[in-house]
């Protein structure tokens, strides 16, 4: 019997140290006792008579019934209930609110029907930590699927291996399954068009033999009903958890017309492209039958297939509205490249035009070369063309150098090609200033993509 009294001590002690606080209640002389621990927790004196109403006078208001519900379950002795139940307190120290996790046992005074709840005894756990963090991540889970929802996405996760899924009912929804139901990887990749499976597999092999650790493609499907979809897939493989599995998560959302929208625009440049390709024929037609067949003559022809060359480029652009310097430069000067070593040289960052632009300084680059061709460095094995670019605060400045020509000696006046260079192409605010060097010509292309 002695050992009896130890053996409480070392379980109060157990107890504080899980910070898990114990009640008893006698239903018979209403007495009840708390525990230091529970004490603690419920912010009460650690000393002093308590009774149950003070305890309830504690409880969240909002939370009140639910607790005195839960009570009378485990003190009916037709139900006789076990049940774990969570609840809000004021602490009556501070009013801080804290959430409480409660569980009971009820000892009644027989078996039958008709027996009386004779003692309640429990125990209490502060969990407000707990308690917040799975409220914070119920909160943030329902805002990603609002997102998901919103943005016609899906997440999921793939154990490799096994090759088992999981999926929540975005995914379900995006590839023409019922809510209820529980596809497996097969059953998505059975609503493949035609092709995309074999495409896929090549192309997942082709990032393995990379070393890379995702994808992100465009995957075509005929879902059950025969509705026909585009989804964009982004996967990489999960961080190691430990367990020795393989895992793959990631991302699914609709963009069917979004690729009907670029299929529609890819047809009205092509329609575009064509016509512009006719109007600069057409117009090369016509000049050949109204001026001689001269050198002015060829450099006009020279000209519309720039413009030719530069309206390509656009209606080739992923956008429609800007095309990359970097092709500029190069188809434009190609024409003028020497075979073998070319002579011409491109230095610079990404950077990309809008349609306007573009076409101005490709004529402003096939002038040049055109020059250079005719009079300056490319006129002589050894020369060279070096064409460099630079981000400006209000767009770019692009730099064009001669070396390793004829001398370069200042025209008299203004021909008709100085004129476009300097005003005709890329007219105010963009500016061209061309220097004739004796070394070499140079020209500086300031073109203004933020006005002021």
């Amino acid at each position: 019997m002695a050992e009896a009294p130890v053996r409480l001590e070392r379980l109060e002690r157990a107890m504080r140290a899980a910070e898990i606080g114990v009640w008893d209640w006698d239903l018979v002389t209403d007495a009840f006792d708390y525990s230091p621990s529970a004490r603690d927790i419920f912010g009460l004196p650690p000393e002093g008579r308590l009774s149950i109403e003070d305890i309830r006078a504690l409880v969240h208001p909002e939370d009140s019934e639910a607790t005195r519900a839960a009570t009378g379950r485990v003190l009916d002795p037709l139900l006789r209930s076990t049940e774990t139940y969570t609840y809000r307190i004021r602490r009556g120290d501070t009013g801080d609110r804290r959430w409480i996790r409660a569980r009971g046992l009820a000892e009644f005074s027989g078996d039958g029907p008709d027996a009386r709840a004779v003692r309640f005894t429990g125990t209490v756990e502060d969990i407000t930590e707990a308690e917040e963090t799975r409220r914070a991540l119920a909160i943030s889970e329902a805002r990603l699927r609002i997102a998901l929802d919103a943005a016609a996405m899906a997440v999921w996760d793939l154990d490799i291996e096994s090759d088992t899924l999981v999926a929540g009912p975005e995914l379900k929804r995006l590839y023409g399954f019922p809510e209820d139901s529980d596809p497996t990887p097969a059953d998505l990749r059975a609503t493949y068009a035609p092709g995309e499976a074999e495409r896929l597999e090549r192309e997942n092999a082709e990032a393995m033999a990379r070393g890379d650790t995702s994808i992100q493609t465009r995957v075509r499907h005929v879902l059950g009903d025969g509705t026909e979809r585009v989804l964009t897939v982004r996967a990489a493989l999960a961080p190691d958890d430990g367990s020795g599995r393989r895992r793959a998560i990631g991302v699914v959302f609709d963009v069917t017309d979004q690729v009907a929208n670029e299929e529609r625009l890819a047809t009205i440049a092509r329609e575009l492209r064509h016509r512009m390709k006719n109007m600069v024929t057409m117009a090369g037609v016509l000049a050949g039958r109204t001026w001689p067949r001269d050198e002015a003559h060829a450099t006009y022809v020279d000209r519309l297939r720039a413009m030719g060359a530069s309206a390509d480029l656009m209606f080739g652009a992923e956008d429609g509205l800007s095309v990359p310097l970097v092709d500029i430069v190069d188809r434009i000067l190609a024409p003028f490249r020497r075979p073998g070593s070319d002579g011409i040289a491109m230095d610079g960052p990404d950077m990309t035009l809008p349609e306007r632009t573009a076409s101005g300084l490709a004529m402003v680059l096939h002038e040049l070369g055109t020059n250079a061709t005719k009079h300056g460095a490319l006129s002589r094995n050894g020369g060279e063309v070096r064409v460099a670019w630079r981000e400006t605060p209000r767009g770019l400045r692009l730099h064009w150098t001669e070396r390793g020509g004829p001398t370069v000696c200042p025209p008299a006046g203004d021909g008709f090609g100085m004129v476009l260079l300097r005003r005709a192409a890329l007219p105010s605010p963009h500016e061209v200033s061309v220097t004739f060097d004796p070394a070499g010509l140079s020209a500086t292309i300031d073109v203004v993509l933020q006005p002021m």
